[in-house]
């Protein structure tokens, strides 16, 4: 699969109404994932994880 694949993915997921997911419970659920599977990354693949969970994080908190 290439990233653009998933891109549309997410954008069919969005305009399906499919994406409607509380950001607070998205962050939470994506926060614990990444826990329970940090020893699985490294480097450059923990940077873009953790990034992704600040801006889900960040859009929440800007939502409140």
């Amino acid at each position: 699969m290439k990233p653009e694949d998933v891109i549309t993915i997410f954008e069919r997921l969005n305009v399906e109404g499919r994406a409607t997911v509380d950001l607070d419970h998205a962050c939470a659920g994506f926060a614990g994932w990444l826990a329970r599977n940090w020893e699985r990354f490294e480097g450059d693949d923990i940077a873009l994880l953790t990034s992704v969970g600040a801006t889900l994080w960040r859009e929440g908190f800007a939502r409140r």
